[in-house]
């Protein structure tokens, strides 16, 4: 995109986390980017550490001249923000949603803009290891979905889809992934301080199991169960810890947290269109 006026609504950590990768761009400067965000205390954290501009509250001045306008605020609060932006934004700009369970065709009608990309990221971005997944609105231009795919693969991998209502389903696997290896990590932590491991080895050997076994992974075409069968010999250790994870029955459990989690974001989506209606 020719020209940056880049506005990044929310401070939290997604919000931070694109504001690293948008830096992380060769054309956009500190200076190009505008961060909006209520807490004193995080807006002074957030100009200091990015040398970017940053102010408490959303104006008109400050949208209509903005290129691209980022929304990283919670879903809940989406009703308000989109009540201040609706008929602000520019028409050749760019709005860039990565709130959970808000629909792209939601986020249009509330603020009356069409040139909308929904991306659901996830937080390794901070590292340029994240993924991410987009759809973008039709009338979202050819140099705008060179900018999206610029900014995301600044912050790991991307695609594209074209079908929003696979957005829940995203949310559940990918969006909340990182919480549940963090949960993996800590139940192997806890059960190997408990067989009298100490916790700073613990955490160092189950921390280098998990990134080796991806590594493994990901120089490999086999897939993450031929891997497991690789590793399990007949009889041995491995296959008397499967013996009991397996009566546990972990597949179908997954199954369950993941459609639940599925449908969080599917209820977000109708609690939001409730709300925009009234």
């Amino acid at each position: 995109m020719k020209k940056n006026n880049i506005v990044v609504i929310g401070g939290g950590n997604m919000g931070q986390a694109f504001i690293q990768c948008l830096l992380r761009l060769p054309r956009v400067l500190p200076r190009d980017i505008t961060v909006v965000e209520r807490n004193s205390t995080k807006r002074q954290t957030l100009a200091a550490r990015f040398l970017i501009k940053s102010t408490p509250a959303l104006s008109p001045r400050l949208l209509n001249q903005a290129t691209v306008v980022l929304v990283a605020v919670k879903p809940q609060d989406f009703p308000g923000v989109a009540a201040l932006m609706r008929g602000q934004l520019l028409q050749t700009g760019l709005l860039i949603s990565i709130m959970a369970g808000v629909r792209l065709a939601t986020v249009q009608a509330a603020v009356d803009f069409t040139r909308v990309i929904r991306v659901m990221p996830n937080l390794p971005m901070i590292l340029g290891q994240g993924f991410s997944v987009w759809c973008a609105s039709r009338r979202v231009t050819r140099e705008q979905k060179i900018f999206i795919r610029a900014l995301l693969s600044a912050g790991g991998q991307e695609t594209e889809i074209h079908n929003d209502s696979l957005f829940d389903a995203i949310t559940a696997v990918s969006g909340s992934g990182p919480a549940y290896i963090f949960s993996i990590m800590d139940n192997l932590t806890a059960a190997a301080v408990r067989l009298g491991i100490k916790t700073d080895v613990a955490k160092k050997m189950v921390a280098q199991t998990i990134k080796g076994s991806v590594a493994l992974l990901g120089q490999s075409a086999d897939s993450p169960a031929a891997w497991r069968q690789r590793v399990t010999s007949k009889g041995g250790t491995t296959a008397a810890a499967f013996r009991i994870l397996d009566k546990a029955h972990l597949d179908k459990l997954w199954f369950k947290a993941l459609t639940a989690a599925a449908q969080r974001s599917h209820s977000l989506s109708v609690l939001i269109d409730k709300q925009l209606r009234k």
